[in-house]
């Protein structure tokens, strides 16, 4: 799947409920494995300190600071598993705090002579944390940063400071701590590309799931999604919407005569004439075979009777040629526009019977529905009054 492949406009309005959920799941994971991650270390380094210090494996003090070390870290963590959601703030001192005693360990460890070289160990087992913590990005300049610093340390001893080591031990540390490096900035770089093309696929699978193929318009699911959304604005008291539904007329003497090929280039030209006359807050939508949908925001009756019009308008001076000779198109339309407490299932079946209302009364037409009233009621749809537009006079 091509990742570059340009997305509708339309996706970008749409609430992406799942794919939302999808992402968060993954990113608490990602938190979570962190987290544990880091206490594991922490409780790594603080039972090493208390083993040391119990068998009196090196100086007192050196076992003293690392036990410090690895208690705080392990407080940190256990803090950030035991609060769950953790505010991002407080995960970033965290992290901060963390990075600060691990990189000060890090120089305490290289400086001090610890019993069997232990402490440079302990140095090489901090390098994938730092990428861990950080991503490959940022983690590489740290290391590279380390790096520097610990050559200049070990190669380059000032008066303040000789090594411990012999040159032979140290070189072989500074072999494996350079091929370290490497493969953990390897690890942690194919570890963020790998999790980037993941969310490439999910976005394309997405946008293939709510987006019709023919058209570019939203499907049902697509217009599921943004209905949510615009629901949940409707229940906050943050606006309305209307419908218009509309649907081609003969549109099966066009494939019969034409073919199929001639009709979804039909479809194809109506889909682009249609999302180009909404507003950048309107759904269009192919809601199925030859219908069209356009569900628009904050709009009143009057507002979408003007727009279905135009739509009407449209579609009739569209000319398709085959062959040289022009097919005729037009489209009947109907509109209900939401009043009070109206649900939406009331509202597109307003809209759909007011549409082959439109069709009854002789098809290029818009007929819009009054009220709604009478719908809640529980009385016919028929009975709601409507308006018709004669498309010669509008």
């Amino acid at each position: 799947m091509s990742e570059n492949r340009e997305k509708p406009d339309w996706l970008d309005k749409v609430s992406r409920a799942p794919q939302s959920a999808a992402a968060d799941a993954q990113t608490q994971w990602q938190s979570l494995t962190s987290e544990l991650v880091m206490l594991t270390s922490g409780l790594v380094m603080t039972a090493l300190s208390l083993w040391d210090l119990y068998a009196g494996l090196g100086p007192v003090w050196t076992n003293l600071v690392t036990l410090a070390a690895g208690l705080i870290i392990t407080l940190f963590y256990i803090l950030l598993l035991k609060k769950g959601g953790a505010s991002v703030r407080m995960t970033a001192v965290i992290l901060r705090l963390t990075l600060v005693i691990m990189v000060s360990l890090h120089f305490f460890w290289l400086l001090v002579e610890d019993v069997e070289w232990s402490g440079l160990l302990s140095c090489l087992v901090m390098l994938p944390l730092f990428f861990h913590l950080l991503g490959y990005q940022r983690g590489l300049v740290l290391v590279l940063l380390l790096i520097s610093g610990t050559t200049w340390l070990l190669f380059w001893p000032n008066r303040f400071y000789t090594s411990p080591y012999s040159v032979e031990m140290l070189f072989r540390f500074w072999a494996a701590y350079l091929i370290l490096a490497w493969i953990s900035f390897a690890v942690e770089s194919i570890r963020h590309q790998t999790g980037q093309r993941l969310q490439a696929t999910w976005i394309e699978l997405d946008t293939q799931a709510c987006t019709d193929e023919l058209t570019g318009l939203a499907n049902r699911r697509g217009f599921r999604e943004y209905l949510g959304k615009q629901e949940q604005r409707r229940t906050q008291g943050e606006g309305s919407y209307a419908v218009i539904l509309g649907d081609m007329d003969d549109f099966k003497q066009t494939n019969d005569r034409y073919g199929h090929d001639v009709g979804d280039q039909v479809l194809a030209t109506v889909g682009k004439l249609v999302s180009s006359l909404i507003r950048t807050d309107d759904l269009a939508v192919r809601w199925g075979g030859e219908e069209f949908l356009l569900l628009l925001s904050g709009t009143d009756a009057e507002g979408a009777q003007v727009l279905a019009e135009k739509v009407r308008d449209c579609v009739s001076t569209s000319k398709i040629l085959v062959e040289g000779e022009p097919i005729e198109l037009t489209m009947s339309l109907g509109v209900a526009a939401q009043q009070q407490d109206v649900p939406l299932s009331v509202l597109l079946k307003s809209a759909d019977d007011a549409m082959y209302e439109a069709k009854r009364q002789g098809k290029n037409r818009v007929i819009m529905v009054g009220h709604l009233s009478s719908e809640i009621k529980g009385e016919s749809p028929q009975d709601s009054p409507a308006v018709a537009i004669d498309p010669v006079n509008a």
